[in-house]
């Protein structure tokens, strides 16, 4: 019984350590990080497995001529209608293509976006059909359309 009381007492006195730091130091490194690495808000409007180009790619668009011979090409038309309500000003369009896959159970989504200085980066996720997974066996093209801010300079990753 005496080693379970010594046992709480140990961990309670651990517990209550603390280590310190300089006040000033940690909000200049939080500032600093913040200045370097601002997370983005972004939407996605449109998704699907079907439609995409034939090869990973991506595009931004930053006006509505470029986005209208888009949606054309893909056909979508109907499926995003609000589209057009996008303000060219501050914010741009990305379509973001996977690629043909053999089956279906493939997916592109963003993950998140962080703006570094000028600099747009968008992280990429591409979802796989897990390992024995019922899929459609057709050939697909998974791409996805977000609302993303306008930036100087976008990189895909």
């Amino acid at each position: 019984m005496k080693i379970i009381y010594i046992s709480v007492l140990f961990f309670l006195t651990i517990s209550c350590c603390s280590t310190k730091q300089n006040e000033s130091s940690i909000k200049k490194n939080e500032i600093t990080e913040n200045q370097l690495k601002e997370r983005t808000q972004f939407q996605i409007i449109y998704s699907s497995s079907y439609g995409g180009y034939d090869e990973f790619t991506h595009l931004i668009v930053e006006n509505s001529t470029d986005l209208n011979r888009e949606i054309d090409k893909l056909n979508i038309l109907n499926e995003i209608s609000s589209i057009n309500e996008v303000d060219f000003k501050t914010n741009a369009i990305l379509f973001l293509h996977l690629g043909q896959k053999n089956t279906g159970g493939y997916k592109i989504e963003i993950e998140k976006i962080e703006k570094l200085n000028d600099e747009l980066v968008i992280y990429s996720n591409s979802v796989t059909p897990s390992k024995g997974e019922n899929v459609t066996m057709a050939l697909t093209n998974p791409y996805c359309v977000a609302i993303i801010p306008k930036a100087k300079k976008y990189s895909i990753k």
